[in-house]
């Protein structure tokens, strides 16, 4: 049965909503290392301890990118193998 256009119309917004949501929170992701990366750059200014829990957090987010750079090799290399 083929749906309405109202129910496309709601479907479409669900669609759009999820979209923009995962684009939010990317961009607030981008934002966040931004602001650790120029800390970063400032280092000599911060104390030791500040300087500690930046360090932690930067190898937090260096870790999160492995992990995610991972789950990316998998999906290709599946992707590749039920090509042939």
């Amino acid at each position: 049965m083929a749906l309405t256009v109202r129910q496309k119309r709601a479907r479409n917004a669900v669609y759009q909503a999820r979209w923009r949501a995962k684009r939010e929170a990317l961009l607030r992701a981008g934002a966040d290392e931004r602001a650790l990366m120029q800390a970063a750059e400032r280092c000599e200014r911060l104390s030791d301890q500040e300087r500690t829990a930046l360090a932690d957090k930067l190898t937090d987010i260096a870790m999160r990118h492995l992990w995610r750079s991972h789950e990316l090799s998998r999906i290709a290399t599946k992707v590749r193998t039920s090509a042939h």
